[in-house]
């Protein structure tokens, strides 16, 4: 499905690259990282470089997660472009405010050699990829939202009683950040009723709504306009398959994602940069490094084995702590379902 991304571009050397560009394209592949990149950008889009202003962005309405891009400078002039940059993947507008690259090497893996044996750093996209991945792992294992997610016309059950007890609907997803729209939809897609706006009571952290009418409205609730609302209603029907139709967003608003989650999604995503600095700590695949020269040695040993990763202990840590924090998050987060059978 496609979602907005946002493509990060820092431009090392402004001064320099002003001297010769002056706007950036931006190129996507939607078919891998080695895959046809094609651009994004044209000639009213492309991002104006400014004196002093180091950092852009670009808003990408039609990427999608898996989506890589790369950019390269531009002379609207001589129409000279520069040389590609390498391919990175965007930011989700909602994974910035939840764990940057920047948050996980300064919190999670300080201390660390973040370098391959030739001494060049690690690629973003290692640790980019890694974020992602415990952001979805987090959000499957809690079953709420994290990032802001957008439903439209998801259906429900209409239950009489449920009804007569204002409208309740507890939502598929949760928390909830905004509901944009409920409505009663026939199966042929005829709209009967929408709800105003300010009947709508949400329960955010829940994920519950409720339908409560103005005062002196009560029997539009009921009716129609022309009186003759949900005819199955008044013939005794308690129940009417997926007529309630719902949009709304779920996820926690831009910047507002508390504090144990996002820790949660920092221990989880460090877990790949770990195993693979820790098998480069004297080289890959090496446990045990000897130097000799002119009768003088020095021997490093790792705790690198077969079955031992170098950086085992501080991987043990971060296991033990996610095992034990996730039960209380799911009590915290995830409301329970009760069903009360007579």
């Amino acid at each position: 499905m496609p979602t907005q991304i946002k493509v990060k571009v820092t431009v090392a050397e402004l001064d320099n690259v002003l001297q010769s560009f002056d706007q950036v394209q931006v190129f996507r592949s939607d078919n891998g990282i080695n895959g046809t990149y094609n651009e994004i950008t044209v000639a009213g889009t492309r991002i104006v470089m400014v004196q002093g202003q180091q950092k852009y962005e670009f808003d990408d309405l039609s990427g999608e997660t898996t989506s890589y891009y790369k950019t390269r400078y531009y002379n609207s002039a001589t129409l000279n472009p520069s040389n590609f940059s390498a391919p990175i993947l965007g930011d989700e507008l909602s994974t910035a405010g939840i764990m940057t690259v920047q948050d996980l090497k300064d919190i999670y893996l300080f201390g660390l050699d973040l370098t391959d044996d030739a001494g060049n750093p690690f690629p973003n996209i290692l640790f980019e990829w890694s974020i992602r991945w415990a952001i979805a792992w987090v959000e499957r294992k809690l079953d709420i939202r994290i990032r802001p997610t957008t439903f439209v016309d998801e259906r429900y059950d209409y239950y009489q009683q449920d009804y007569l007890s204002w409208t309740i609907i507890n939502l598929r997803e949760s928390p909830i950040i905004s509901v944009e729209r409920v409505a009663v939809t026939w199966p042929s897609n005829q709209t009967v009723i929408v709800f105003p706006p300010e009947w709508i009571q949400a329960r955010l952290d829940a994920g519950q709504i409720n339908i409560v009418p103005s005062s002196g409205t009560l029997s539009q609730v009921l009716l129609t306009a022309g009186g003759s609302f949900l005819p199955l209603v008044s013939s005794g029907r308690d129940f009417v398959p997926n007529i309630l139709a719902v949009d709304y967003t779920a996820g926690f608003p831009e910047g507002q994602v508390p504090i144990d989650i996002r820790d949660l999604v920092g221990k989880l995503a460090s877990f790949g940069p770990l195993n693979i600095a820790g098998d480069l700590i004297v080289g890959a695949g090496i446990a045990s490094k000897s130097i000799s020269i002119d009768g003088l040695s020095q021997s490093i040993n790792t705790t690198s084995s077969a079955t031992n990763a170098g950086y085992g202990a501080r991987l043990i840590q971060y296991g033990k702590e996610i095992k034990d924090v996730i039960p209380t998050l799911q009590r915290y987060y995830k409301r329970l379902n009760l069903a009360a059978l007579g």
